[in-house]
């Protein structure tokens, strides 16, 4: 899995991604990254922002292929002052749309910068999506939300909450309008980035839903087998078939397994649902998860990245 052989961005400037990382998300995020390994090989690179010093050590003695850790003192003094005003998960938040920003500025010759959640766990190749949008200077997931005999209020009121899109997936061109999309968003998630149902705030994803009326080229991503998850995997029929998963008829993309939390060796918990009548890729997921933990555990047996019980907390109610 390490490799300290330099990263080569102009060679991968169509596949630029990247991820904020703590301690707690490092096995998923390493998770991540072997699924984009298997589907892309090495045509992509991707940049990892830690936000402790457990995972950002972790990272410089065993960086992954095709990886570039960005330390905090590439960043503004201002921006990390944030990090002892802010609760972790909220500075996270904060700090999305500010990596983003600061690889398109940095790396000119990157085309496109995409944003992953590191719950997210890809089959298939990715590019897919910029190659279906290629005009598109900002790509967005819609956050589908679906329950069997779900009222209309009850949906209205959820899509009020959270928002439209999800921004565990989103993608910036390295153009005026993707540019100005992303200093946009990044300026709001810095004077604010909680949750407040009240204010109309949910940390960094509400503020996703004016983009498309600010900007010109802001567009929902259309191909299918993108961003299925806990809000919506029920509309769908799961089924396998010479190591592809399908939905449907379509073929999935990645799923995004918010909530979830590695909490010890060969267990996972949801934060989010109390029965696990769930999918098969939630199996499939755990074993992946499984072998991440041996492999982190025989490359550094005293590092520890399982969720706590502080973890496991619902950032609302």
């Amino acid at each position: 899995m390490a490799s300290k052989a330099p990263m080569n961005v102009k060679h991968n400037s169509e596949n630029v991604f990247c991820l904020v990382l703590t301690k707690t998300r490092l096995y998923q995020g390493l998770a991540l990254i072997q699924s984009l390994n298997k589907v892309m090989g090495e045509d992509y690179c991707i940049f990892i922002h830690c936000i402790d010093h457990e995972s950002f050590t972790f990272f410089k003695k065993n960086k992954p292929k095709n990886c570039h850790v960005v330390p905090e003192k590439k960043f503004p003094k201002e921006i990390l002052l944030l990090r002892k005003e802010r609760q972790i998960h909220e500075y996270c938040w904060t700090m999305k749309p500010v990596l983003c920003e600061y690889i398109l500025k940095k790396y000119r010759n990157v085309k496109r910068v995409t944003y992953l959640d590191s719950d997210l766990y890809f089959w298939e190749n990715p590019r897919q999506i910029f190659e279906n949008q290629p005009d598109c200077s900002v790509l967005l997931s819609i956050e589908e939300k679906y329950l069997p005999n779900l009222n209309t209020a009850v949906l209205r009121n959820r899509i009020k909450m959270t928002g439209l899109y999800n921004s565990g997936f989103i993608s910036f061109k390295q153009d005026e309008m993707g540019l100005k999309a992303v200093k946009w968003w990044k300026e709001k998630c810095l004077e604010t980035c909680k949750i407040s149902t009240k204010e109309g705030l949910f940390g960094d994803q509400k503020y996703l839903d004016e983009l498309p009326a600010l900007f010109q080229k802001v567009c929902a991503i259309k191909t299918a087998g993108v961003n299925v998850g806990p809000w919506n995997y029920l509309k769908y029929q799961f089924s396998t078939h010479n190591d592809m998963i399908f939905i449907d008829h379509h073929l999935l993309i990645f799923y995004h397994f918010s909530g979830i939390r590695v909490t010890a060796k060969d267990n996972i918990q949801s934060v989010y649902q109390a029965n696990w009548n769930l999918p098969l890729v939630y199996e499939l997921y755990k074993k992946a998860l499984n072998v991440v933990v041996d492999e982190v555990e025989k490359m550094d047996p005293s590092f520890n990245g399982f969720a706590g019980e502080t973890d496991l907390q619902k950032y609302w109610n």
